[in-house]
């Protein structure tokens, strides 16, 4: 339709001038409303989460994470801080845990610095992870008690955002504060481990490859397996008592199998009198060049190969020498581990289990 036409038809010219005017009314809106959120932005000074909290970080003596299952309801994580100032994780026993991972997480709590403002509709919370682990949501609680079990701190922490160049390489985090419907995108890292495991100081036989000089399995049968050297010096490890007509199936596999204990670590505990280990178990020897000989009693259960340890000294796997260093180390180990079951890595659960036959095949002609 053309201008003539406009102006000749009067309600369809007002009609046209109505359009207008909302269209413009529109963008002035959306324009006051970006202007709004942009001064919001620009006006709010990032501050910490919980102020002051980095001072009392010594009266800490419970930390608890709170983590949604969905129908199986909720799991809890809790730290213990015992009298000797040692951390503990409450539901492995009271198992050790590594300490150096839970003082991450409280100077990280500390640190954690509210960097902008999101929504506070709670029917909003699922979308940023916020919505409590109790009402089916994927938000991890994180609580904080003093000594006397009184609360210090608590939150949810959300959804990990890719906007980590805006916080300078300190990670962002969606949260808010237990209680209350307003999210935060804030900044700063702390650990979001989801399992009690994990928290679970990993330290276990601390035997390094230089150290071993034998290494038995099934040691006490009709059929053990030796694998053993004369010196640290000497690379690979000879594998005894191999049967008439059999050869080894090369020094890598019997020196994977010898060196599976090195540096050995665990995937869960528990106490050592929660599982069966029959007189029939196998055992596993390993001694080192200095006489300290560490026994590995292994048993099955739930699906896993689990092991407890003893540790003692052998003056003849020391040649003579003094083991008093063995015996400290075997001490040690004992104080730290006896108490104790493990869960073997599936991979050190499979070499420790090897046969004579799994490290040999049948010899070929002779030439």
């Amino acid at each position: 339709m053309n201008i003539a036409a406009l102006r000749a038809n009067k309600p369809l010219r007002n009609l046209a001038i109505l359009a207008f005017a909302t269209a413009i009314a529109v963008v002035a809106a959306t324009v006051a409303v970006v202007t709004m959120e942009r001064g919001v932005s620009v006006k709010f000074t990032p501050e910490p989460l919980f102020p002051g909290l980095e001072t009392k970080l010594d009266q800490v003596g419970r930390i608890t994470y709170s983590l949604g299952r969905g129908l199986h309801g909720v799991d809890k994580i809790t730290l213990n801080r015992g009298a000797d100032g040692q951390w503990t994780v409450a539901e492995r026993q009271n198992y050790p845990a590594k300490q150096d991972l839970v003082q991450k997480a409280l100077i990280g709590i500390s640190e954690l610095m509210l960097y902008e403002p999101r929504t506070a509709r709670p029917e909003w919370h699922r979308n940023l992870g916020l919505l409590a682990p109790e009402d089916l949501g994927s938000a991890t609680r994180i609580q904080l008690f003093d000594k006397a079990g009184k609360p210090m701190a608590s939150f949810l922490a959300g959804k990990v955002p890719d906007e980590t160049s805006a916080a300078r390489g300190q990670g962002m985090i969606y949260l808010r504060r237990d209680g209350d419907n307003q999210t935060w995108l804030a900044r700063g890292r702390f650990p979001l481990f989801q399992a009690a495991q994990d928290w679970l100081d990993a330290r276990f036989l601390d035997l390094k490859r230089d150290e071993i000089k034998r290494v038995t399995l099934w040691a006490g049968t009709d059929h053990p397996v030796v694998m053993d050297r004369t010196s640290a010096d000497q690379n690979d490890f000879t594998l005894e008592n191999i049967p008439k007509g059999r050869v080894t199936r090369g020094a890598p596999v019997v020196n994977g199998t010898a060196t599976s204990v090195v540096d050995l670590n665990f995937d869960d505990a528990v106490p050592v009198g929660s599982l069966e280990f029959p007189a029939t178990s196998p055992n596993v020897i390993v001694e080192t060049f200095d006489g300290l000989r560490v026994t590995l009693t292994l048993t099955g259960g739930g699906g896993a190969l689990w092991a407890k340890v003893m540790a003692d000294t052998d003056p003849v796997s020391a040649a003579g020498g003094d083991t008093k260093a063995a015996g400290e180390k075997a001490k040690m180990l004992n104080d730290r581990l006896t108490k104790w079951a493990y869960k073997l890595p599936q991979q050190a659960g499979n070499q420790l289990t090897q046969s004579v036959d799994l490290l040999t095949h049948e010899a070929g002609p002779e030439k």
